[in-house]
């Protein structure tokens, strides 16, 4: 999270703000409007009460909002030396972390609220006994989703049942945002993950969670279909020509094989190899249309 001056300019407002009530509460000037239910105890009246816990309420939203604008520039610092799927992880957790503190020790102000710690405990063991539902089974696979790693942010996916495929943008605890090769974004819930198959292309490991990997490579297999009756020889060159004019913009040379054959078509499995999931967004498409352009040309050319 970076720290820019719209953001320096409206928390400088908000605690000049929070000192210019301060001020007010501490020179006496709200007393007048103060009054006392008793004039033994002195307790302080029904305004007095409201004010003060008002003035608590700014100091813990600023508390929260500095809190999180200092764990926020914590993982900036670290994003050059950590995977972009541990800092997301890190970020989401420090959300869920302070946000509920500060509204706990708020609360813990008024004596119905006390003890909040242990009655939102007992709270989140009764939601968990109805994890069931949508909204607690994403969460759920949220954090599986970040524990596991079946994928990573940066990673190209594809979801054979759902049709779906595209690099891995974020990762929260409810959805997965993933970008398709049109270039949009598509939210995908994270319980939908844990009932169907996953295809990662990325074929190298990261041996320990925190370090970055600068040596990714993605495997994607392209699946191109012919017609039976054509000749083999006439897919082999366009596949072969083809791989020669994207020499520059994959990291290996292209391989390929005969997926399958049946009577009307012949499948073949051509492997499209990069370092980066960015790449394969735009390398798909384009291969498939040059693929297809030359093995017509080709077939024109023998045909004549």
């Amino acid at each position: 999270m970076k720290i820019n001056k719209k953001q320096l300019f409206f928390s400088f407002i908000f605690l000049i703000f929070i000192l210019i009530l301060f001020s007010i509460h501490n020179l006496g000037f709200d007393e007048p409007l103060a009054t006392v239910v008793d004039d033994t105890t002195k307790e302080p009246g029904t305004y007095l009460t409201l004010f003060t816990l008002f003035i608590q309420l700014l100091i813990w939203i600023f508390i929260a909002t500095v809190l999180l604008l200092i764990w926020g520039s914590m993982l900036e610092a670290l994003t050059p030396r950590m995977t972009k799927t541990v800092i997301n992880t890190l970020r989401v957790l420090g959300r869920m972390i302070i946000v509920p503190f500060c509204i706990i020790a708020y609360l813990n102000n008024f004596p119905a609220f006390q003890g909040t710690l242990l009655g939102i405990s007992a709270i989140l063991g009764t939601a968990i006994g109805f994890a069931s539902t949508t909204t607690m089974g994403n969460f759920l696979a949220g954090l599986y989703i970040m524990a596991a790693r079946p994928f990573m942010i940066g990673d190209y996916i594809i979801l054979p049942d759902s049709k779906v495929e595209g690099r891995v943008k974020e990762i929260t605890v409810n959805y997965t945002k993933i970008t398709l090769p049109t270039g949009n974004t598509i939210l995908v819930s994270n319980g939908k993950f844990l009932g169907q198959s996953i295809i990662n292309t990325r074929t190298t490991e990261d041996h320990l969670i925190l370090r970055k990997d600068q040596e990714r490579r993605f495997v994607y297999p392209l699946m191109w279909g012919a017609n039976s009756d054509e000749k083999h020889e006439w897919a082999v060159e366009a596949i072969q020509k083809t791989s020669e004019d994207f020499n520059e913009r994959v990291t290996e040379p292209t391989t390929w094989y005969v997926y399958s054959r049946n009577r009307l078509d012949k499948i073949y499995q051509v492997n499209l190899i990069s370092n980066s999931a960015t790449k394969i967004l735009d390398l798909t498409g384009d291969f498939m249309t040059a693929l297809t352009k030359n093995y017509d040309e080709i077939k024109e050319k023998y045909k004549s």
